[in-house]
C-alpha cells in the first residue's frame, strides 16, 4: 500500500513537471474584447443621424452614427436629449465642429453597459477632452473642456 502511494505521488509530480514544461512555451490567449467600434471622417451623401439595430436580443446592440460632431457624439453617449444644453469650453472650438461617422457593436452579454462602453470608446478616440454632466440652475448641461495636464 505504501509503495502504491509513493508510486502515485511520483507519477503526479512527473506529470505536473511535464505539463508545466509543455505549457511554458505557449503564448497567453488574447484578451476578449467586449466591444468593437470604428471611426471615419465626414461622409458626403448621408444625412446627419443615428440608428440603433432592431434585433437587440440575438446580436447585442449596434449603433450607427453618421456625420455627427464630437460634441454631438458625446451628447449621444451621455443620453443628452436637448442639444441646446451643450457648453463648449475649449481653446480650439473649431476642432469640435468636425463631423465623424461612428459605429459601435456591443455583444449581447455586455449590452447593459452599452452607453458606458460608448463613452469609453469616445474617450479613447478624443483623449484631449474631458466631458462631464454638470448641474446649473436646476438643469443638467454637458460641458466639454480641454484636458488639463
Amino acid at each position: 500500500m505504501i509503495k502504491t502511494i509513493q508510486l502515485v505521488v511520483m507519477v503526479m509530480l512527473c506529470l505536473n513537471f511535464c505539463f508545466s514544461y509543455a505549457t511554458k512555451g505557449c503564448p497567453q490567449p488574447p484578451a476578449t474584447r467586449t466591444y468593437v467600434y470604428s471611426f471615419k471622417g465626414y461622409n458626403s451623401g448621408y444625412k446627419t443621424g443615428h440608428h440603433f439595430n432592431k434585433n437587440e436580443l440575438l446580436r447585442g446592440r449596434i449603433i450607427t452614427v453618421r456625420n455627427y460632431t464630437v460634441a454631438q457624439l458625446f451628447a449621444l453617449a451621455l443620453r443628452l436629449e436637448n442639444q441646446k444644453r451643450i457648453i463648449i469650453d475649449v481653446h480650439e472650438p473649431e476642432k469640435l465642429k468636425m463631423k465623424y461617422c461612428y459605429k459601435l457593436v456591443v455583444p449581447y452579454q455586455h449590452q447593459d453597459n452599452f452607453y458606458v462602453l460608448m463613452q469609453r470608446s469616445l474617450g479613447k478616440e478624443f483623449p484631449e477632452y474631458v466631458v462631464k454632466m454638470e448641474k446649473r440652475n436646476r438643469r443638467y448641461f454637458m460641458v466639454v473642456r480641454d484636458k488639463e495636464e
